[in-house]
């Protein structure tokens, strides 16, 4: 394996309410980062992150689990938790490694108990705290109604970075508005992905969303407000910066 330096690692934990779809989003990220050549499933018993006799049997995660892989360039290290509470304090302790909370969201269920609770110890802790609405292949999967549940909650500075465009079954398409892309996802499970540019209406979109998204960076940098008004836009890595 690769020696990797300091700055080349990163470390998150997988965290929410129980039944998100922690397990599986976990699955997906090792699929299309190559780390696995196709998703295994909790019904199957064969994810990676869920190998305990007992996990198999309930099929649901007790233990949390370690997982690795490789993404343009970096190490993470992803830490997948069980949601239930009675099993809290796998959660815990991953919040208190982590670099940041990736907090998951059904977007069926909405924001519930589970959710709330590890927000809380994320902010607790200290650390960035991240939001993936999950479960959008399901039907009557509401993103929107999702994410404004998630900002009443949680503050109107919760702002995508991808949206789904063809919610419900089937769905396999999100809008990266960072990199104004729309990409493609397989429907097999392997992972693999197509990335094209945003045009039409979905480049129109992308540019009102970036214009949206300068306004809750520039609240905390003015140098980045002054470069937007300046070029009448910025670079993919001063947005990144900024978001940081």
């Amino acid at each position: 394996m690769k020696a990797y330096q300091a700055g080349e690692i990163r470390n998150f934990a997988i965290v929410g309410h129980d039944s998100a779809g922690k397990t599986t989003l976990s699955e997906a990220m090792l699929a299309s980062s190559g780390a696995i050549n196709r998703m295994g499933t909790i019904a199957a018993g064969s994810t990676v992150s869920d190998y305990h006799i007992e996990e198999k049997d309930r099929k649901i995660s007790i233990h949390a689990s370690l997982l690795h892989t490789e993404w343009l360039g970096k190490k993470f290290n992803i830490i997948d938790t069980p949601g239930y509470l009675d099993f809290i304090s796998e959660g815990l302790g991953a919040l208190r490694v982590g670099d940041f909370a990736l907090v998951v969201v059904h977007a069926q269920h909405g924001v519930l108990v589970g959710t709330e609770q590890v927000w809380k110890y994320a902010t607790h802790y200290g650390i960035p705290k991240m939001i993936v609405i999950n479960g959008l292949d399901k039907e009557n999967a509401d993103f929107d109604k999702s994410l404004a549940q998630v900002r009443a909650r949680f503050g109107d500075r919760v702002f995508p970075m991808n949206l789904p465009l063809n919610p419900g079954p089937g769905f396999n398409q999100v809008l990266d508005m960072i990199r104004s892309e729309v990409i493609s996802y397989q429907t097999e499970g392997t992972g693999k992905f197509q990335e094209s540019p945003a045009a039409g209406e979905l480049k129109e979109r992308v540019e009102q969303l970036h214009h949206q998204l300068i306004e809750h960076i520039a609240e905390s940098d003015d140098s980045l407000l002054e470069k937007f008004f300046d070029r009448g836009g910025l670079s993919e890595e001063e947005m990144r910066g900024g978001i940081h």
